[in-house]
C-alpha cells in the first residue's frame, strides 16, 4: 500500500478539480427552468474571497453579457422575482448569504447554491432553491467549481443543458491533463507548478494578466495563493512598473536583522523581496520585465477559457507543492 506524503495529501482536493467541473456539467439539467428566462439581473453571493473571485474571472470571460451581474456578500435591496440568485464559496456559516438566499426565494426570485456538502447553507436552503451537489470525497475550496456554477447559470439562461455539460466535459479534460503534468509525482524539472512554486520561494507575489483574460486568471491566482498562506497580490498590467518600481523604492532600508538598526534614523525596514508572475491565455508569450515569470499554456485549443481554466488549475495545485522534488522514500 503506498504511502502518502504532505504533498500527496494537500494534492488531493486540487486533483478533483476538473472532476468539480465535469460534476457541475453533469447538473446543468437541474437548471433547465432558467432556459428562456429574461431576468433583471443575476446576483452572485460569494460566502468567501476565492468565490467572489471566482465569479468575476467568469463574468470577464463571458463578457460582453447578455444580463447584468452583481457579485456582493450581501443581497441587494432591490432583488425581487425578476432576478435569478446564485449562492457559491465554501462558508457554510455565512449568515448573509443564508439570509440573503431565504429572502430572495421569499420574494419570488430563482435561486441556486453552489455551497459546501454541508452545513447550515444547505440544511437551511428554501426547497424551492436548486442545489448543485459538492463531490462527496473533497473539503477543501475549489475555485473551478465556483467559475463552472456561475458559468452554468449564465450559460443556462440561453443555452440548453446537453450544450453546457458538453462544453464543461471538454474543460474538464484540459484540467484533467493540466493536473497530470503536475502532479506531486513529478519534480520540478517536468512540473510547471513546481517551478512556479519555486518562483515565488521567499518573496512577496504580484500577479498580473496579460489582455482581460490573463488579468482575470491573475485576480483568482492571488486569491488563491494568499487564502493558502503565500502572500500575494494582483494588479493590472498598466499598474505594473508603477507597483515595481514603489516596492523596490520601499526596499531601500536597513534590514531588520541588524542589531544597529534604529527605525527613525535609518527609515523604514527592508522587506521581503518582490516577483512578478505574468498570466497568459494567449497562444503566443507576451513580452515582460526581466525577473517576471511567464505562465501559459500550451494546447491545440483556441479557446482561451480552455487555457484559462488550466492555469487556474496550475496556480492551485502550486499551493500544494514545494520546490524541492517529489519524497524519495515513498514507499510503492
Amino acid at each position: 500500500m503506498s504511502g502518502l506524503s504532505r504533498e500527496d495529501t494537500l494534492f488531493f482536493d486540487v486533483a478533483h478539480e476538473g472532476a468539480q467541473i465535469r460534476a457541475v456539467g453533469q447538473a446543468a439539467a437541474s437548471l433547465a427552468g432558467l432556459r428562456g428566462l429574461d431576468p433583471r439581473s443575476v446576483v452572485v453571493l460569494a460566502t468567501d474571497q476565492v468565490a467572489a473571485a471566482a465569479a468575476r474571472a467568469v463574468c470577464t470571460f463571458a463578457a460582453p453579457l447578455q444580463v447584468p451581474v452583481v457579485i456582493a456578500d450581501v443581497l441587494p435591496g432591490y432583488v425581487g422575482p425578476l432576478d435569478v440568485v446564485v449562492v457559491v464559496g465554501e462558508n457554510a456559516q455565512h449568515e448573509d448569504c443564508l439570509r440573503g438566499l431565504i429572502t430572495a426565494a421569499d420574494r419570488g426570485a430563482e435561486t441556486v447554491v453552489a455551497g459546501p456538502k454541508q452545513g447550515p447553507l444547505l440544511d437551511d436552503a428554501p426547497n424551492a432553491t436548486t442545489v448543485i451537489p459538492a463531490l462527496p470525497d473533497t473539503s477543501g475550496a475549489s475555485p473551478l467549481r465556483t467559475c463552472a456554477a456561475v458559468g452554468a447559470v449564465l450559460s443556462g439562461l440561453h443555452q440548453p443543458a446537453e450544450m453546457v455539460a458538453e462544453r464543461f466535459e471538454l474543460l474538464a479534460a484540459e484540467v484533467d491533463a493540466e493536473l497530470e503534468g503536475v502532479s506531486p509525482r513529478r519534480d520540478i524539472a517536468v512540473n510547471a507548478a513546481r517551478q512556479l512554486r519555486a518562483h515565488a520561494e521567499g518573496a512577496r507575489v504580484l500577479h498580473t494578466g496579460f489582455g482581460r483574460a490573463g488579468e482575470a486568471v491573475a485576480e483568482l491566482a492571488a486569491a488563491v495563493w494568499s487564502t493558502h498562506g503565500i502572500a500575494s497580490s494582483a494588479v493590472g498590467a498598466h499598474e505594473l512598473p508603477h507597483a515595481v518600481e514603489r516596492a523596490q523604492e520601499g526596499n531601500a532600508g536597513a534590514r531588520p536583522g541588524d542589531i544597529f538598526y534604529d527605525p527613525y534614523l535609518d527609515g523604514p525596514a527592508e522587506l521581503v523581496g518582490l516577483t512578478t508572475v505574468v498570466w497568459s491565455c494567449e497562444a503566443t508569450d507576451p513580452v515582460v520585465p526581466a525577473g517576471s515569470r511567464t505562465e501559459s499554456v500550451e494546447t491545440d485549443a483556441t479557446d482561451s477559457a480552455v487555457r484559462a481554466v488550466r492555469l487556474l488549475a496550475r496556480a492551485y495545485a502550486a499551493t500544494a507543492l514545494s520546490a524541492d522534488a517529489p519524497d524519495a522514500d515513498t514507499e510503492e
